[in-house]
């Protein structure tokens, strides 16, 4: 097995997601909203919207930015430059390595 840098960085990932999750969890608790909610529907959106740009280069019609359900005028998603020429975005680096490390043949 090749060596990789995904556990190490998805440990440090859930460690700042942890994080966030118990800031939210916190600050619910004084402000009387539903904080866990908020932002599991928000990661959610983000998930799905990143998912949904970066399965645009498999299809034939194309949904773009402004057509996507996931998208917002009021909270938008940011849109950053792709980092390497294969993935639109991280979902599409984070499908890629997983199918190198655990080699599907």
């Amino acid at each position: 097995m090749e060596t990789s840098e995904l556990v190490p960085k998805l440990e440090a990932l859930e460690r700042i997601m942890d994080g966030h999750r118990r800031s939210f969890s916190y600050v619910q608790d004084y402000v009387s909203v539903c904080g866990l909610k908020i932002l599991q529907e928000e990661v959610s959106r983000i998930i799905s919207y990143n998912v949904e740009q970066e399965c645009n280069s498999f299809l034939r019609h194309k949904v773009q930015d402004w057509q996507s359900i996931h998208q917002s005028r009021t909270v938008p998603i940011p849109i950053f430059s792709p980092v390497d020429s294969a993935s639109v975005n991280f979902i599409g680096r984070l499908a890629r390595e997983i199918i190198r490390i655990t080699d599907p043949k």
